[in-house]
């Protein structure tokens, strides 16, 4: 039986137990998640003035890997195969604006907040205080930055995540023949996986790594460490770009597209032999 469930849940990170997946299936939602979502990021930029230190191509590089909130770009702008060519259709594409000028006799810092949206309010940098570039005194920088919607695969400034790890669900088999109880076992785990309580061995194979450190002090080899078979633990953390939870969801969507297309191509191609033939 195929089943989800959310272990851990904050504002950016999320963790769900898979049971009843094959590692294929586990694996490809694992890199639709870094490769497939799309989000919003600045994908070209014009300048109007730069007097600063840094040349056009540091700062264009710098504002590309600002990530912007994308939660409600996905319905409102066109999707990044509709937007190539050298002239892309409306709903491709909004600027940001970032102006600023160093003041007599001291430095001044920009950072991601002094980028500013000029027809999109949603799609604003995540974080305001990413740290781009410092003017000297009567340095100026004047630019227009363009953003559309792009994925992972296309560069990595479109991925909606920072981390994005399968792993797999420990199994800890315990003989109660074999133990003494010496708490070896439970002194050498990092994690606190095994712990000696009320007399007893207690184990928590949710905080297990696998790093095999109890198996290596235990003399009387009383403990054997496994993994269970399609059931993995996925965690993921996003950019800020998306709400985690959303993440998991349009990467599951992502994966059904892509086999529906493939179905498509495949009855397609079939269809074509049986005519020749």
């Amino acid at each position: 039986m195929i089943s989800a469930d959310v272990v851990e849940k904050g504002e950016l990170e999320i963790t769900l137990v898979l049971r009843g997946v094959p590692l294929e299936y586990a694996n490809a939602i694992r890199r639709a998640v870094i490769e497939e979502v799309p989000t919003m990021a600045i994908d070209y930029v014009v300048f109007l003035d730069n007097t600063s230190a840094l040349s056009d191509e540091i700062i264009a590089h710098r504002l590309a890997m600002v990530p912007l909130r994308s939660d409600g770009a996905l319905e409102r702008y066109r999707r990044p195969e509709e937007c190539r060519g050298s002239s892309p259709p409306e709903d491709c594409y909004t600027s940001l604006r970032l102006e600023a000028e160093g003041r007599s006799g001291e430095e001044v810092a920009v950072y991601s907040r002094d980028l500013k949206p000029q027809e999109d309010p949603e799609v604003v940098p995540v974080y305001g205080d990413i740290p781009l570039f410092k003017l000297g005194p009567q340095q100026r920088v004047d630019l227009e930055a363009w953003a559309r919607l792009g994925r992972g695969r296309e560069h990595i400034k479109w991925s909606p995540v920072t981390v994005s790890v399968l792993t797999y669900m420990p199994k800890i088999t315990v003989s109660p023949e074999r133990c003494t109880l010496c708490g070896l076992c439970a002194e050498s785990c990092p994690t606190k996986a095994l712990a000696i309580e009320n007399g007893r061995l207690r184990v928590d194979e949710s905080k297990c790594t696998l790093c095999r450190q109890c198996v290596k002090v235990c003399e009387p080899e009383a403990i054997e460490l496994d993994w269970h078979k399609d059931e993995y633990k996925l965690r993921i953390e996003s950019s800020g770009a998306l709400k985690p939870e959303r993440i998991v969801l349009e990467a599951v969507a992502q994966i059904k597209r892509k086999l529906l297309d493939f179905r498509e191509e495949l009855e397609r191609a079939l269809s074509a032999k049986g005519a020749g033939s």
